[in-house]
């Protein structure tokens, strides 16, 4: 498939997880990418991987206004153009809900959450011209009840509902946006979970799919790849599950 042949496309979190694999997929599909990530070693690694040539990276700090406003500004000057947003940059920690400390609480309201209204603020003027379209990866913490995630579940569920507005604000102007929300997922975030001690592991079923098998970032990323072709043309506002059957 060629879906993605002269398309511009931005991809946060690049670095590895999900985020990578978004961009190797797109890649095979044409896309001339840019991939972005905090983590500029891992970043390599996947610009690497990529065979267009036209394709750039840029390490980026999502939840920093001015350094989110500067990439957007280089990509108008390189490509003039961005048909496709793909934000998959977050982070995630395991706390008693009691026991989440407030600099914790803020850091991950500031990636998840800010960062991604950064990237949506900033990209519109070229989304809008481009009459693209913005994949933003929620989760299913966002739709359903994780124990142990207090401010990731907040600011994923601030993320799928921020995203309704922008489907309905801006829906009439040519511009699609959707949510994928996943499951447990191997990826780097979650293979390893700093579990709080002392924890009701009857709780963990909360958190795994049907068949309790964690599936491969491969598997999101062919869903993130169609909402952000044109064969997801008439799909607008969802909040599309990776999940499993968890929350079935």
């Amino acid at each position: 498939m060629s879906r993605f042949k002269n398309k511009i496309v931005l991809i946060t979190g690049a670095g590895s997880g999900i985020g990578r694999s978004t961009a190797l997929r797109l890649d095979k599909e044409g896309a001339t990418s840019i991939v972005v990530d905090m983590n500029a070693e891992q970043l390599k690694k996947t610009h690497l991987m990529l065979a267009n040539p036209e394709s750039s990276s840029r390490v980026l700090d999502i939840s920093s206004l001015d350094d989110a406003k500067k990439c957007f500004e280089e990509i108008n000057d390189k490509y003039g153009r961005l048909d496709a947003l793909i934000n998959v940059a977050g982070i995630l920690r395991f706390d008693n809900s009691h026991e989440v400390e407030i600099s914790n609480w803020n850091k991950i309201l500031e990636v998840n959450l800010t960062g991604t209204f950064y990237m949506c603020s900033f990209g519109l003027p070229m989304l809008l011209e481009s009459k693209g379209c913005i994949v933003n990866v929620s989760s299913t913490a966002a739709l359903g009840s994780h124990a142990w995630t207090a401010a990731y579940s907040a600011s994923k569920g601030g993320i799928s509902a921020f995203s309704k507005t922008l489907a309905v604000e801006y829906g009439l102007k040519g511009l699609n946006v959707n949510c994928v929300c996943p499951a447990s997922i191997e990826t780097p975030m979650s293979t390893s979970p700093n579990l709080p001690k002392d924890i009701d592991t009857r709780l963990l079923k909360k958190i795994m799919p049907v068949d309790g098998v964690n599936r491969s970032p491969d598997d999101v990323a062919s869903t993130i790849a169609f909402l952000a072709s044109e064969d997801a043309i008439h799909i607008n506002g969802i909040d599309l599950r990776v999940d499993g059957g968890l929350l079935t």
